[in-house]
């Protein structure tokens, strides 16, 4: 029967093309270039479960260039304490992430960031550090919230303040914290 020949000779074409583009397109899955996935975090400064007896800034080096939509790409730092010890907010040139940061007590600190990969994607993760300075370095004072967007509210909960700081006029003693 002329119909069912055409019928079977469509339906052969159409799973062979079928089946054609399942391992095109599979090919392409799996030799997909590193571009087409989000970056990664390559390189970090402290690195993760290091020991850092002094510290400025926070680096983390991307696998890409990062997006800086409106502060979404950012590191904290808590310490010990539970406070934070960024001293402003991150900067980003090309693909490193910068956060200057004045430490407080010895103990362990834990990096939480968030940046904003080359294609759009926010990626995040945390990591601990340890921090043992020398006994001649004054702790900072930590804040109550992280730097980017807070700095207007946040405060130093262990910084003193004139009602409780040492006065040299007064004769009775004073409390300090």
């Amino acid at each position: 029967n002329p119909k069912d020949t055409r019928m079977t000779r469509r339906t052969r074409t159409a799973r062979t093309a079928l089946i054609a583009l399942i391992a095109a397109s599979s090919a392409a899955l799996l030799t997909a270039s590193p571009a087409a996935a989000h970056d990664n975090l390559l390189q970090s400064n402290p690195e993760p479960d290091s020991t850092v007896t002094s510290l400025e800034n926070v680096e983390l080096t991307f696998s890409g260039d990062l997006i800086d939509f409106s502060q979404s790409s950012f590191a904290q730092v808590q310490g010990p304490d539970g406070l934070y010890y960024e001293s402003s907010c991150s900067t980003i040139d090309l693909n490193v992430l910068t956060t200057p940061v004045a430490l407080g007590p010895a103990g362990t600190y834990t990096i939480v960031w968030n940046a904003v990969s080359s294609d759009g994607h926010p990626i995040s993760e945390s990591y601990q550090f340890q921090y043992q300075p020398d006994s001649a370095t004054k702790p900072a004072p930590g804040w109550d919230q992280p730097a980017c967007r807070n700095n207007g509210s946040r405060i130093q909960p262990g910084a003193p303040s004139p009602s409780t700081a040492p006065s040299a006029t007064a004769g009775q003693p004073t409390t300090q914290q």
